[in-house]
């Protein structure tokens, strides 16, 4: 799993509810950077018992990356969270995900 963990506010629409009639309030409001702030691309993992390693992304990921990231966390993490060796590892359709090196 890839997760893209944006720092300051969002990437989308953001909502306040409040009561009909009723005065905004500051402590409603989320403070703003200028150009977005910043995000960090993660990959982890989670099965229904826990949750496993993650591990931080700091330049464009590759089939190459991708597969050193499995190497160091996938069987790490089914151990932690007492799942070895019976465990399945479920992946969208990047390109990356289904490079032949990267097949299990």
């Amino acid at each position: 799993m890839k997760v893209n963990i944006m720092f300051f506010g969002s990437d989308g629409r953001q909502m306040v509810w409040q009561k009909p009639n009723s005065e905004l309030e500051m402590k409603n409001l989320t403070s703003s950077v200028k150009h977005g702030g910043g995000s960090q691309m993660v990959w982890g993992s989670t099965s229904a018992v826990g949750v496993g390693n993650l591990h931080f992304i700091d330049e464009m990921m590759d089939k190459y990356m991708y597969l050193d990231i499995l190497k160091q966390n996938l069987k790490q993490s089914a151990e932690k969270m007492g799942i070895s060796p019976h465990y399945k590892l479920y992946l969208d359709n990047d390109p990356k995900h289904n490079a032949h090196i990267c097949r299990l």
